[in-house]
C-alpha cells in the first residue's frame, strides 16, 4: 500500500465528505490534502489495516482537522470580539504607540504567544514542538494573556 494507491482509492470520496463539511471546495481540498499529509507519518498503521478500516481512519482524520480548524476559527473570533471591543476601529493599529500587544508579555510567554495565536497552533502542538506537557503550555498561555490584559490601557 502506498499513498499514491491510498490516495487514488480514497480521495474521491473524501473530497465529497470535505465538500459537506466545508460547503467550500478550496477548503475541502486543503482538509482533504492534509488528510494525506498525516497519512504520510501512519504509513505502517494504514498497511496493516484492511482498505475500510483505511477509509474509516482517513474519514475520522479529516473529520478531527475539520473540527480543529473550526475550534481554531472560534477562538480566534472570541479573542478578537474581546480585543477588538477595547480598540476603537478607527485607530490604526500602527499609531498605538508602535507597540506589540505580544511585546508586553515575558520572553518566556512570548514564544507560546507567538505559536499559539499568530501561527494558530493548538495547546498539543506547541507542547510537541517546545517538549512540554500540554497543561504546562495551557497555564503559560493563561498567565500570559492574563499579564497582557494588565496593559490594555495602552491600547484604549
Amino acid at each position: 500500500m502506498t499513498i499514491d494507491g491510498l490516495y487514488e482509492e480514497h480521495e474521491e470520496s473524501l473530497q465529497r465528505q470535505a465538500f459537506r463539511l466545508t460547503r467550500d471546495t478550496d477548503a475541502a481540498e486543503d482538509l482533504v490534502q492534509e488528510t494525506f499529509v498525516r497519512a504520510l507519518g501512519h504509513r505502517l498503521l494504514l498497511a496493516q489495516l484492511n482498505r475500510h478500516q483505511r477509509l474509516a481512519w482517513l474519514r475520522r482524520t479529516l473529520k478531527r482537522l475539520f473540527l480543529d480548524r473550526r475550534a481554531e476559527r472560534q477562538r480566534r473570533a472570541a479573542l478578537l470580539e474581546v480585543y477588538g471591543r477595547e480598540v476603537p476601529a478607527a485607530v490604526d493599529p500602527e499609531e498605538v504607540d508602535g507597540v506589540d500587544p505580544f511585546d508586553l508579555a515575558p520572553a518566556e510567554d512570548r514564544e507560546l504567544l507567538e505559536m499559539r495565536y499568530r501561527q494558530g497552533l493548538s495547546s498539543v502542538e506547541i507542547a510537541a514542538e517546545l517538549d512540554l506537557p500540554p497543561g504546562t503550555v495551557r497555564w503559560r498561555l493563561h498567565r500570559a494573556v492574563r499579564r497582557m490584559r494588565a496593559h490594555k490601557h495602552r491600547f484604549l
